[in-house]
């Protein structure tokens, strides 16, 4: 299991759709909302899907940036499996 942490900047009046709409997105969790920051987890199996994950928030209307903060990954079949190479 991936864990990753990640701020989304959003436009100020857009804020709170923002945080309804990323919580609607399996394996993402909205933890607080701090201005017109958003606060998320992604829980995934693999850092592709993570990254597949994040990279719909641009898609979402009033998102102006995404800032990874911290990530797991040593659960990741895909990186033990390139460790063993």
């Amino acid at each position: 299991m991936v864990i990753s942490s990640l701020v989304v900047e959003t436009t100020p009046e857009t804020t709170a759709r923002v945080a309804e709409d990323l919580g609607r997105i399996e394996g993402v969790e909205v933890h607080e909302t701090n201005g017109y920051k958003v606060v998320v987890t992604i829980e995934a199996e693999t850092l592709d899907e993570s990254h597949d994950i994040a990279s719909t928030f641009v898609a979402l209307e009033g998102v102006i940036g995404i800032n990874l903060v911290y990530a797991n990954f040593e659960d990741d079949p895909t990186v033990q499996k390139a460790a063993e190479r």
